[in-house]
């Protein structure tokens, strides 16, 4: 398991990423968007594919993403090179045996593209105006096509059901006129002099820790709405694991509606009907429509009554606390329902390698459309990294409880090998090895 690890995080991470970035899918939209779109040297693939690689590193200035679009565009001009010329040997190969003809002798020419004989500026006005260009709609259908489909590991399902985590968190932007009319901070109703915040509300897969759905929105926009839309993307089956502020009426409403099972603690007791008793502490009840109605729904769900299980818990440090889930089969323990919750805080965990570790924690751009465009590639190039990751281990019979996803975004890091095949950031006496390790 380590070697795997090991071998993975020592390998070349632009090359890992190119190798994943679904470039057919964005050659196609491209076309589709614009057929009479001239050959340009800042495609848009490239371009998408050179924000993808400028999300994973540290330096993420637009002179580091020139740099790497620079590297991108000579490994294409290469490609092309080295397919064209044998294309070329190929109809040289099948005129001799075609036999001699008639006429001028045959020129064979090697024609590449006027936008790959060009070379590439250092100026980053060029690439900045390319990454305006992109349209918003392309880098969604980027972060869809970065998902994997039909993920299935020791941990990706709970009795047949799907699980998905749900939390919002901040994020802080430039302060700049239009971002500021979007995403004010107001403090009673007037602005405020701190920087624009975001609110981004994440669902993340669990047994793969990708990013499944997301939503960005003004800070004081609550969270729960912004859940109540997410909902329609989850496939039917699934079950959501959410914390206490998802306990309301219309979330489970909604999801009942959808075909969707959900499982939230309780910070204090609510009024209910026992419908049966199973166990001591796992009760089946009926809860009816609260007489106070949600405000941030502009319509409620339709009245009615839904019928959950109520289960007694206690956290690992001894306090108590309830569960409520819309999964009724008796033939599933209450104990594993506080197992199942206990995983929740996975999302923390992806939340934080987002935030810190890809360091979005504060978006650059500096205005509200490339806002969006930055965090839905950076959400991508997540999503890519916790890809190589899934294949890595797919088939392993565990969960990693080492921070993975932290070991393979330091790359470029000097890696040190002891005769055990132990891998050290950096020597200390004892370690040296008997011979030269490649």
């Amino acid at each position: 398991i380590s070697n795997e690890i090991n071998a993975l995080k020592t390998r070349n991470i632009l090359g890992v990423m190119e190798m994943e970035f679904p470039t057919e899918i964005i050659n196609q939209l491209e076309l589709e968007k614009d057929t009479n779109s001239r050959d340009r040297v800042f495609s848009t693939t490239n371009t998408l594919l050179t924000m993808v690689l400028t999300a994973t590193q540290v330096d993420k200035s637009m002179k580091n993403s020139v740099t790497l679009y620079h590297t991108i565009h000579q490994q294409r001009k290469e490609q092309m090179l080295q397919t064209l010329r044998e294309k070329v040997k190929r109809e040289k190969e099948r005129d001799v045996k075609g036999g001699k003809k008639a006429g001028r002798p045959k020129h064979y020419q090697i024609q590449l593209s006027e936008s790959l004989k060009k070379d590439i500026s250092l100026n980053t006005a060029a690439y900045s105006k390319a990454r305006d260009r992109v349209p918003l709609s392309i880098t969604h259908e980027l972060f869809k096509a970065t998902r994997l489909q039909n993920a299935e590991n020791a941990y990706t399902s709970w009795h047949g059901h799907r699980v998905f985590l749900g939390d919002g968190t901040y994020l802080q932007m430039q302060d700049t006129e239009d971002i500021r009319k979007q995403y004010d901070i107001k403090n009673k109703g007037e602005s405020t002099q701190g920087y624009p915040q975001g609110l981004l509300e994440v669902l993340i897969e669990r047994g793969t820790g990708q990013v499944y759905t997301y939503r960005l929105a003004n800070r004081h926009t609550s969270e729960l709405p912004l859940l109540y839309d997410m909902i329609d993307e989850i496939p039917q089956g699934s079950v959501l694991l959410l914390d206490d502020l998802y306990n309301c009426f219309e979330i489970f409403s909604k999801c009942k509606r959808r075909g969707i099972e959900i499982v939230v603690p309780a910070k204090r007791e609510k009024q209910f009907e026992l419908i049966e008793h199973i166990t001591d502490g796992d009760d089946i009840i009926l809860k009816r429509t609260p007489k106070n109605r949600s405000k941030w729904l502009e319509k409620n769900e339709d009245p009615g009554t839904i019928m959950l299980r109520r289960i007694e818990c206690k956290s690992p440090d001894g306090s108590d606390y309830l569960l409520y889930t819309t999964i009724l089969e008796r033939t599933i323990k209450k104990d594993e329902f506080q197992l199942l919750y206990l995983t929740r805080w996975d999302v923390e965990i992806s939340i934080r390698e987002v935030k810190t570790i890809m360091n979005i924690n504060i978006l650059r751009s500096k205005t509200p459309d490339m806002v969006l465009k930055e965090l839905t590639v950076a959400l991508s190039a997540y999503n890519l990294i916790r890809k190589v990751i899934y294949a890595s281990i797919k088939d392993l019979p565990f969960s990693p409880i080492e921070d993975i996803i932290f070991k393979f975004y330091t790359h470029n890091q000097e890696l040190h090998v002891d005769k055990k095949g132990r891998v050290y950031s950096r020597w200390s006496t004892g370690r040296k090895r008997a011979e030269p390790t490649d």
